[in-house]
């Protein structure tokens, strides 16, 4: 019987290496203007500001969406993604989450 577990494994590391690469070029535009964030949150200090209508570049996305971090000919920063036109683009660049509970293997019991 053949292991059902490598071609699996084969296909989640293509989707992960196709997610990668696409995070890369998502880009996004802002609805309204936004202040620039050091981290993803308010806690942080504000170190820029984002024009309405500009177009930004995400490099990546809190799971939730929330929070985007963005590059632009400016500071490389956070802002809050629901300002953030581009659904596309902020799923590219959002980590993946696991839909089921990961599987763990115990050896000689």
């Amino acid at each position: 019987m053949r292991n059902p577990i490598v071609p699996a494994a084969t296909l989640a590391a293509v989707l992960i290496a196709s997610l990668a690469t696409g995070a890369a070029a998502a880009t996004a535009r802002a609805s309204d203007p936004l202040d620039v964030y050091a981290g993803p949150g308010h806690g942080y200090r504000i170190i820029g500001k984002l024009a309405r209508n500009a177009v930004v570049t995400l490099s990546e996305c809190t799971p939730s969406g929330n929070w985007c971090r963005i590059k632009t000919g400016g500071p490389v920063g956070w802002v809050l993604g629901t300002y953030l036109v581009g659904s596309a683009a902020k799923v590219m660049a959002t980590p993946p989450r696991s839909l089921v509970e990961p599987f763990l293997f115990r050896h000689g019991r």
